[in-house]
């Protein structure tokens, strides 16, 4: 498969889990249990269905007469009448008619494959949600663990007077913010896995595997050419166009006229005390018959209806093309600037934790600077925090480039 840019991206994401299932797997699973795409899989069906009902001839009429009263002829007395008639619908109506609803079927089609696309996209983000907030929770624990250290530090330095309780008590304080932090992440967490379980059709308290690891593969990837004709939700308009154009055939079909067939038989029975040629002889009269539509302005109107119908789906295909193609842009633009600011935040993480060397290794002839250590950490867990939620927006990014133009 390949992607389409007009820039180069020098870095792309993957995310690898140790352990049970993989994205895969869960969009296997969300793919096979949503009611949604089931429902829809069924109104397909069913429109297939509809191909054998319109390509049928309309019922064949049958009838049974008996005369009250005897009708008499010259070879004897009429007693019951049978007939049977059936229409046929002009050349060419039935199978017009069935390949129009082989196409309304095929628009169909074309739904279920955006409703897969989309609940591949909605699967992807929420897991990806999954995985910044758990990153989130790790980077904050490590960084209270951080704060012990500094307490512990800050304890001892006090009983050797060299430093005050005020430094003490603002490592407590910030710990108290990280703490009070990661118990709301930590929620965050079990509400983000209940709206994931429930994309999957499963019950909000199932345990979803814990993401712990990712993975930067560098690549590059880059080609002229970027096109969202492939969608589902134009192709699922191409198909809806499709058939109006059939079924404006349809209705100058059944403009024409309809032909009818049929056979009468009668029953005469025999007069009696006479001797003739072909006494009591039963009657058969075959029939043919013509409905014209002489006043057809219904199967005009029909057809300017249908025209104008026609004309909607094209101006709705340019809508729906330029809302694609911005939303392509967006995403391209979220992730280069996702790609940057990454960068960005190791380069800064890497100078904070050079400036925290130098203030360590000053300890050691000098006191101790924790309003400066404090600082610098809180810098730092900016740096962490703000780079999770660039591979966050960088795996979405993606996410929905794929949903964009993959075929």
């Amino acid at each position: 498969m390949k992607y389409s840019f007009t820039y180069i991206i020098g870095c792309l994401l993957v995310v690898h889990i140790a352990n049970g299932q993989t994205l895969a797997d869960y969009l296997a699973e969300a793919e096979k249990n949503s009611s949604e795409i089931l429902a829809k899989q069924l109104q397909y069906e069913s429109a297939l269905e509809k191909v054998n009902e319109v390509g049928s001839l309309p019922n064949t009429q049958l009838g049974v007469g008996v005369f009250a009263q005897a009708v008499e002829t010259r070879v004897g007395p009429q007693r019951a009448r049978f007939s049977a008639s059936q229409k046929i619908p002009w050349f060419g109506t039935l199978s017009a008619k069935k390949e129009n609803a082989r196409l309304l079927a095929k628009a169909k089609e074309s739904e279920i494959d955006f409703l897969k696309r989309q609940l591949s996209l909605n699967v992807k983000i929420a897991y990806y949600n999954l995985f910044e907030l758990q990153q989130k929770l790790k980077i904050t624990q490590q960084h209270i663990e951080i704060l012990d250290t500094y307490e512990k530090l800050a304890l001892n330095e006090l009983e050797n007077n060299r430093t005050n309780m005020v430094d003490v008590l603002h490592i407590k304080m910030k710990k108290n913010e990280l703490q009070q932090q990661f118990q709301a992440i930590s929620e965050d967490i079990q509400s983000q896995k209940a709206q994931f379980n429930l994309l999957l059709n499963k019950p909000i308290t199932t345990e979803v595997l814990q993401l712990d690891s990712l993975e930067i593969a560098q690549t590059t990837l880059f080609t002229t050419v970027e096109t969202v004709a492939n969608h589902p939700k134009l192709q699922q308009l191409d198909a809806q166009e499709i058939a109006l154009q059939q079924s404006e055939i349809v209705a100058k079909k059944e403009g024409n006229p309809t032909i009818g067939f049929g056979l009468d038989y009668v029953l005469v029975a025999e007069r009696s005390g006479i001797a003739l040629p072909d006494n009591g002889k039963d009657i058969i009269m075959p029939m043919v018959s013509v409905s014209i539509p002489l006043f057809n302005k219904r199967h005009i109107a029909k057809q300017k209806q249908i025209q104008l119908e026609q004309e909607a789906i094209i101006q709705s295909k340019t809508t729906v093309k330029n809302q694609l193609l911005i939303a392509l842009q967006q995403a391209k633009n979220r992730l280069k600037n996702a790609t940057e600011s990454m960068k960005t935040q190791e380069e800064n993480s890497l100078q904070a934790d050079q400036a925290k060397e130098v203030i360590l290794a000053a300890y050691q002839t000098a006191k101790m600077d924790f309003e400066q250590l404090l600082a610098l950490d809180q810098l730092k867990l900016g740096f962490e925090m703000q780079k999770v939620k660039d591979v966050n927006t960088t795996l979405v990014s993606m996410a929905m480039i794929e949903f964009l133009i993959a075929n």
